[in-house]
């Protein structure tokens, strides 16, 4: 402003900035709106074209000011709270009342005709704006309450208020009359006995007002090089959720604590998983409602959709707004509990929200799959056909899913019973050991479901008449009149004796004394840090590892990397030790190679008392092709459990294909989960083979490029997807908290959202392309021409609101014919030179350097979970190859040479070094779970990338020779950095050339998009991790 002789009267302006360090509260409120809603129409008691562009020009303001933290609004009105140290125009009153106003006006302008298309603004519409100071945060969280309770008093009175007029043939002051001195249990009365409306179905924005606070998203951005990439951005997202009680509070601490650090997140989401958990668990009835809290907490599409309608009782408030809101609200039961049947949480479908919706909820947050609107809505009423129909047939998913207690051998106070499904057989007779294998000893019974049924009774001294131990085996005779003999589908123990023969033995297990597990199940974290194994081969000797060395030998291991979950291979018995597991012949039997049954619940039970969950590597996509020890030809039929001809066959595979159709085979898959859960204890499954179920030419000889068309034609097998529907809708209801993960090469929209939405239900798919991309950059592409650019993209190009667990190898990379990670980079350098005792050579020195920057970079980068296959995170030399006829059965390539890391001479201690500091750091700041992710530098010359993740600067120099001093990164953060971790640490036999101690101090300039800056020492071949 220039100076003049006039500038004397600024001397008359009063100054009026507020209090430092108090809340700030600017309300603006409709001015004349009583005419104003009449002039144009607004509907009554609500009109949702109203609030909803309400809510709009409030995101509007919000999106301008970043220094408000939360926007509530009801009605005419919204309350934006600026935040304690906020500074927006020297806190001045005026300034920010006028400001406030102004911009939320001309936002209800602007896009008045998006809300009100045939109805033309006809009329200027006003708020006017005051601005009050809240010294402390209960006195912030009271006036908040207040506005709620407000809103509830409000909504009720105008719903019971119009009802009677629009409806009740009442003039508006005999409505008035009629209301009077009324509280809102005779409100309720009112709306339900006369008008048959009951006010719980009401809309939550109704009844509880819309709450704005700030979320992030991801976005796809094209760089100057065309390439698109994820980024992370702020977003304002809409909540209609109770303000008065804590939880809204605790599940965002930072509205009242500002920013958070690392450490104070990851205490938030804990207790955050806590509350719900414990909630859950005190108020089974409330699951439903539960879940729509979680998803309103995401805050991703509440802007856009309202969230379904719980069934909570009415509140009875009804009082002046002088009396204190939070109390009121406490005491008047503002959001209470519903009063529902107690089995809701155990699956019945009368109420159950997962099938209350239409299933096309996933199009509002991806528009390319609205063409495909019919065939979400067709596949969503086949799921719900299906839990329509086993709640009628059967009671319930949750007691469809026991077959496990129902079919196969049991003990009872009669004797032995056994039932079995095997509908195309004419006889059938349980033999063994224990009758001589005489067929006419105990034939058994057919059902008009084909379901066979008999009991071994008890030995006349009462003992049971089947040893433990005994070899048995269910006899058919098929429609052909041929005499078959078969494993019992449901068998929970077979046996192999190679010296006899390869075919398998079935065993009665029943032990005089069971392990019994002494620790709960592990709820896994949403910082998933999974460690593959498979226990075969978890020994450096040549031979096949047990259950019980894998616990004593490798449970610890994993407990000191830092891992917190252990996902098991091979463990359903598999008649052919090569096939990995993946040839299941007896699929409720854990594999015998390893041990017994109680030495597998010993090992998920240790595992559970050192905080570790447990996963199982289910294999449903297939079976094997045998006949004596498999399902194949069970019957005699060439069906059975699956399909007929050709469509049930894999032609790869060699293996036999569900029919996902079948009632039977539903209770067969749906119940082998629920074994391995209640028996064993599992914490979550990784589903293998899912392209393959999921189409039905099975991906075979199938490039799929993207085209959504590929996923939504007559070849997807929309059986199969329902069954992987019902078998998350499964798991997540019975379980809460259990994880499932899908490999999935096909990359399927919608796979990992939520069944309620129309996803498939997985709450991870393996980032299958990762390793691809750095096997393929390994064997193809020297150092210097690695593009920062597609690294980059190919790590972060994940679909938005669908979780993905990154790897850069897993034990598909360390089969025979491929190579592990660090053999591609060191080779047979590998057989010579990791000694410490032997000299460095570049390509050793080249090898170490990578192994770790590739790893830290997909770690950090790459997903919201990371793996390794185990022996890997140590550089494990070689390949996988287990004994087989053409390599003379040879257990050479078939173990895990832990011993290479304890050889205190040998390099691979660097290494194992590094991945425990690299899972260790993970699990301290968990950006494994944060959503911040923020691409700040891909340098093609100098090969610098660099990005923000986790409350977490990450900074990489892939250049081979060239190293950087001073090197300019920008950052969010102003402040002090220093160095969590760095690959060239002497420790992890890098060459020390970063000092660790040294601190960086941010400079207040833009750079690379960010508002601040540091200038760090960046050695060639080198990662380092800042924290703030």
């Amino acid at each position: 402003m220039a100076k003049s002789q006039y500038e004397y009267v600024r001397n008359f302006e009063s100054d009026d900035r507020l209090l430092p360090s108090t809340w700030l509260v600017v309300r603006i409120d409709g001015q004349g709106f009583t005419k104003f809603t009449a002039k144009h129409g607004f509907q009554k008691p609500n009109d949702t074209r109203a609030l909803q562009l309400m809510n709009r020009a409030a995101s509007t303001v919000m999106s301008c000011m970043n220094e408000i933290v939360l926007a509530y609004g009801q009605s005419d009105e919204y309350s934006f709270v600026f935040a304690k140290e906020a500074r927006a125009f020297e806190r001045r009153a005026s300034k920010l009342a006028t400001l406030i106003a102004s911009r939320f006006t001309s936002a209800y302008v602007f896009y008045w005709s998006e809300y009100f298309v045939d109805t033309p603004l006809q009329a200027p519409p006003a708020f006017d704006a005051r601005v009050v100071v809240y010294p402390s945060d209960r006195i912030l969280r009271d006036y908040l309450c207040w506005r709620q309770v407000d809103c509830h008093i409000n909504n009720m009175y105008n719903t019971c208020f119009w009802a009677l007029v629009n409806r009740g043939g009442m003039n508006p002051k005999e409505a008035e009359k009629r209301l009077s001195k009324t509280l809102s249990s005779d409100k309720n009365e009112l709306l339900f006995s006369e008008f048959g409306i009951n006010y719980n179905d009401e809309p939550e924005m109704f009844k509880k007002g819309s709450v704005l606070i700030r979320d992030t998203e991801l976005i796809d951005v094209t760089d100057t090089s065309g390439k698109i990439t994820k980024r992370t951005r702020g977003v304002v997202s809409t909540l209609h959720c109770d303000i008065i009680k804590d939880k809204f509070w605790a599940d965002h601490p930072e509205i009242l604590r500002g920013k958070l650090s690392g450490a104070e997140r990851r205490q938030a989401k804990q207790e955050q998983r806590a509350r719900e958990l414990a909630a859950e668990k005190a108020d089974p009835q409330d699951s439903h409602t539960m879940a729509n809290k979680k998803k309103s907490a995401k805050g991703k599409l509440q802007a856009k959709t309202e969230p379904p309608a719980t069934t909570a009782t009415s509140a009875t408030v009804d009082k002046c707004h002088k009396e204190l809101p939070a109390a009121a609200a406490a005491a008047e039961g503002f959001e209470s509990s519903p009063a529902t049947d107690a089995e809701s949480n155990r699956c019945h479908a009368g109420s159950d929200p997962e099938i209350s919706s239409d299933g096309t909820d996933v199009i509002k947050s991806d528009g390319y799959l609205e063409p495909h609107r019919q065939y979400f809505e067709q596949r969503f009423v086949h799921f719900k056909q299906w839990v329509r129909e086993i709640e009628a047939s059967e009671g319930g998913i949750d007691k469809f899913s026991r077959g496990y207690e129902e079919f196969g051998l049991h003990v009872t106070p009669e004797g032995v019973r056994y039932r079995e499904w095997a509908p195309g057989a004419k006889e059938a007779s349980l033999v063994g050991d224990f009758n001589g294998w005489d067929v006419a000893a105990h034939p058994l019974t057919r059902n008009e479901f084909g379901v066979w049924e008999g009991v071994v009774g008890n030995t006349a001294d009462g003992q049971v008449a089947i040893p433990h131990g005994s070899h048995i085996k269910v006899t058919f005779v098929t429609s052909k009149g041929e005499r078959v003999y078969r494993l019992p589908a449901w068998s929970r123990y077979v046996t192999q004796d190679l010296s006899k023969s390869p075919i398998y033995e079935a065993e009665f297990y029943n032990p005089a004394q069971r392990y019994e597990l002494k620790h709960r199940r592990v709820v896994p974290a949403d910082d998933l840090c999974i460690y593959e194994a498979h226990v075969g081969i978890s020994s450096p000797e040549a031979r096949v590892a047990t259950y019980k060395e894998f616990t004593q030998n490798v449970l610890p291991m994993i407990r000191d990397l830092g891992y917190n979950a252990v996902q098991l291979m091979a463990v359903m018995e598999h008649a052919y030790y090569a096939s990995f597991g993946y040839q299941v012949t007896s699929f409720f039997a854990p594999s015998s190679r390893y041990g017994e049954p109680d030495d597998l619940r010993e090992l998920v039970d240790t595992a559970h008392g050192m905080g570790i969950a447990v996963f199982l590597d289910v294999v449903h996509s297939h079976a094997c092709n045998n006949v004596e020890d498999g399902l194949n030809q069970f019957d005699g039929t060439d069906h059975c459990y699956f399909h007929e001809g050709e469509r049930g066959r894999h032609e790869l595979w060699n293996s036999r294909l569900f029919n996902y159709g079948s009632h039977e085979v539903l209770r067969f898959l749906l119940s082998n989960l629920r074994y391995w859960v209640e028996e064993f204890g599992m914490d979550g499954f990784r589903f293998d083979g899912v392209t393959s179920m999921m189409y039905k030419h099975h991906g075979i000889g199938y490039g799929f490029s993207g085209h959504y068309n590929e996923y939504f034609t007559g070849s997807t097998d929309e059986d199969a997807v329902v069954y992987l529907m019902l078998a998350n809708y499964m798991c997540h209801k019975l379980y809460p908290g259990f994880v499932t993960i899908a490999e999935d090469v096909s990359g399927m929209p919608a796979l990992c959202r939520a069944v309620s939405e129309g996803g498939v239900g997985f709450d991870y798919r393996l980032a299958m392309s990762l390793p691809d991309m750095w096997i393929k950059l390994l064997k193809e592409t020297r150092d210097e021409d690695w593009s920062m650019s597609d690294i980059a993209h190919q790590l972060t190009n994940r679909r938005y609101q669908e979780r993905a667990i990154a790897y850069c190898e897993s034990h598909d990379q360390a089969l025979v014919g491929d190579k592990t990670l660090a053999f591609w980079l060191m080779d047979k350098e590998m057989y010579t030179h990791m000694s410490d005792m032997a000299p460095l050579t570049p390509v050793v020195d080249r090898g170490m350097a990578l192994h770790k920057m590739i790893r830290l970079v997909t770690c950090g980068l790459g997903g919201e979970g990371y793996l390794t296959f185990e022996g890997n995170e140590f550089g494990h030399p070689e390949w996988l190859d287990f004994p087989r006829e053409g390599n003379g059965s040879s257990f050479h390539y078939a173990r895990r040479q832990f011993n290479l890391v304890k050889d205190g001479l040998l390099r691979y201690k660097y290494l194992y070094r590094f991945d425990r500091a690299m899972v260790r750091l993970e699990r301290e700041h968990r950006w494994l779970s944060a959503q911040d992710q923020w691409v700040t530098l891909k340098h093609e010359g100098d090969k610098v990338l660099a990005f923000e993740r986790g409350g977490l600067v990450w900074l990489f120099n892939f250049h081979p020779t060239k190293s950087y001093t001073d090197y300019r990164v920008g950052v969010a953060w102003a402040g002090r950095y220093t160095v969590a971790l760095c690959t060239d640490d002497a420790e992890f036999m890098g060459h020390g050339r970063v000092d660790s101690s040294v601190a960086h101090m941010s400079t207040a300039m833009a750079w690379n998009g960010r508002d601040n800056y540091i200038q760090v020492y960046l050695p060639s071949r080198t990662a380092i991790v800042l924290k703030h």
